[in-house]
This record gives structure tokens, sequence and C-alpha cells, in this order.
């Protein structure tokens, strides 16, 4: 059974929810379309007035009655960061809650990759006071937000980019590989997508997967899942190294697909395009089919949204960090 904190958690959510959709809506709006009492929304409401999150928006047309007051969300109250480190880029946008992109940047690139890192957040910080939460994907593995044995950033190893984002833009946030993201935000733009699926990408940095089950990306007891290269595949480890010279990548992705086909049969398995998947992707749908069971052969998808996947599952993660501010806030 939820305690008192807790209640009042679900309840704030179930107002902000309904509010989400769009529009004004009166405290009765909000009661019928919550399914909680008067009382309970008439509270949750003027806290939500009291910190800022709400504004009044004006009474409703008179029925002859007392004219309501409506109520909207100021999508502004609190923004997000979603930043993207790939192959010592860094980028990031700076989003409102409902969304929509309020500033676009590429750093250029100049010292190490924490200096970088320390700079962003702070000219950020000092353009948005009203920063509610930090979210970082990073193109290498990371457990817990801590960088773990990465060719591409030797010297991050051991590092927690969660921890150094979290206090150099001084809110809550968060760390996590790309691919993760990437599936996650694939679920996300597919309507809440929740079958068992795996995403795979080839990107700089080498080719990595992530499971997603019920929305949620699985990264297994030490965030390792998904790293590829270690699959018991001829060459494997060198092509990381050589960005797949002379593979056979048919036989490779076939490889990969029913492993994960044996270990989880996925329903769909989403491949994110490359120039090494051209025109290869009916003879991989072909070679699954000829070397795996028809029940296990799973849905091979070639999605050419990389970049809109990762940007949703990072607004998702960052979303997710600044409603927890939003809640301590709240509830101090």
């Amino acid at each position: 059974m939820a305690d008192a904190t807790g209640l009042r958690r679900i309840n704030t959510e179930l107002v902000r929810n309904a509010l989400r959709q769009g529009g004004t809506k009166s405290k009765n709006d909000l009661a019928r379309e919550t399914g909680l009492s008067f009382p309970t929304v008439s509270r949750t409401v003027d806290a939500l007035v009291q910190l800022g999150e709400l504004r009044e928006a004006g009474a409703a047309a008179s029925t002859g009655g007392r004219c309501a007051q409506r109520y909207a969300r100021d999508p502004r109250f609190r923004v997000m960061l979603c930043a993207r480190l790939e192959g010592r880029q860094l980028s990031y946008e700076v989003r409102d809650l409902d969304g929509a992109v309020l500033e676009r940047t590429e750093l250029p690139h100049e010292g190490t990759v924490l200096q970088m890192l320390d700079k962003m957040a702070a000219q950020v910080r000092e353009a948005y006071p009203n920063l509610g939460g930090a979210a970082l994907g990073v193109d290498c593995p990371l457990q817990g937000g801590v960088v773990g044995e990465s060719v591409s950033y030797p010297e991050l190893a051991g590092i927690s980019l969660s921890e150094r984002l979290g206090r150099a833009a001084g809110v809550p946030a968060a760390a996590v590989r790309d691919v993760h993201l990437a599936s996650t935000g694939y679920c996300a733009r597919e309507n809440g997508w929740d079958g068992v699926t795996v995403c795979i990408y080839l990107g700089p940095s080498g080719m990595g997967a992530s499971t997603v089950v019920g929305g949620k990306a699985f990264e297994g007891a030490s965030a390792f899942a998904g790293e590829l290269h270690y699959l018991p595949i001829k060459n494997n480890l060198e092509y990381a190294k050589t960005h797949f010279a002379g593979a056979d990548m048919v036989a490779y992705y076939m490889q990969v697909i029913r492993a994960y086909a044996a270990l989880v049969n996925p329903a769909r398995v989403v491949l994110y395009e490359n120039p090494l998947l051209e025109g290869r992707v009916d003879r991989i749908r072909r070679a699954c089919a000829q070397t795996l069971p028809a029940q296990a052969v799973p849905e091979i998808l070639l999605s050419h949204g990389f970049r809109e996947d990762y940007n949703a599952g990072l607004f998702r993660l960052a979303s997710e960090l600044t409603e927890e501010r939003l809640h301590e806030l709240l509830y101090l």
C-alpha cells in the first residue's frame, strides 16, 4: 500500500497527465478525467499553481452558476538539457516540458571531454536558471553512469559522467549509452510499443544493441548486455577496431539475430541504417528464415530514424529526472 507521500505523487502525476494533453481545464474537468475526488484535485492544483507549474487561464463560460477557474501548464516552468557525446563531439538541446526545442548547440572541440562537459553545463545553467534535469547520451559502455573500458574514451574509464554532469549543472542528471536511449525512444515513438524488441546500431565506436522489455532497456547486471563484439563470432573483436573491414555483413547480422532469437525471442529486431547494411536487409531476412524455426523468426525492420529515436529517448530520460525534481520541490 502506498504511503501518504506516494499517494500524493500518484495524484499529482494523474493531474499532470490530464493537463499534458493541452488546452485549459477546470478542477471539475480534472476530477472527471482522473477519477480523483474534487477536494484531492483542488489541493493538487493549488499546490502546482503555488509552485508555478500551473497558471490560471481565465474563467469558463457561465452556465448559470459561479464561473469555474480554468488552469493550464506552463511548459517553460522548467527546461531540460538533452546532450549527446559522439566521437568526442558534444552537442545539446534545451527543451521545455512539452519537448519544444528552445536551443540547439554544437560545442567546438576544445580541451578534454570533461572540460567540454563542464563548459556545456555551466553555460546552460547560466542561461536557464529554471533548468530541471540533464540527460547525456554517450557512445560507449556505462554502468550506472560510470564509463567502462572503452576504445573511444580510455581516459574516462571509471569516471561517473552522471555525477560530473549533475554537479556542473546543479540538477538531477544521468548518462546512458546511446543505443539504450534510442531503443526506449523507439518504443515511445511507436505509441508505447511494449513487445520485446532488439535495436542494433553500428556507429563510429562500433556495434551495440539494446533489448527493450515493456518499454525499458535491459542493461544486465553490469550494463554489459548488448556488447556485440564479445559474441563468439570469428574476428569479432578485430571488427571493432577495423570497422568490419572484410566482414560478410549478411552472415554477421544473421548470427547476431540468431543469438537474440535463441536467448530472448524478440518480436522485432530494428536495424538502424548504416552504409554496411545497404542492399543487404532482405538477404539478412532470408538468412534468418533459413536458419531459424519459423516461430522464432522476428520481424526485421530497417530504420532510418536513429537520430529521432535517440532524441526521443534523451527527452524521456530528461523528463523523468525533471519530474523527480519537481516532486521534491512540491513536497519539501
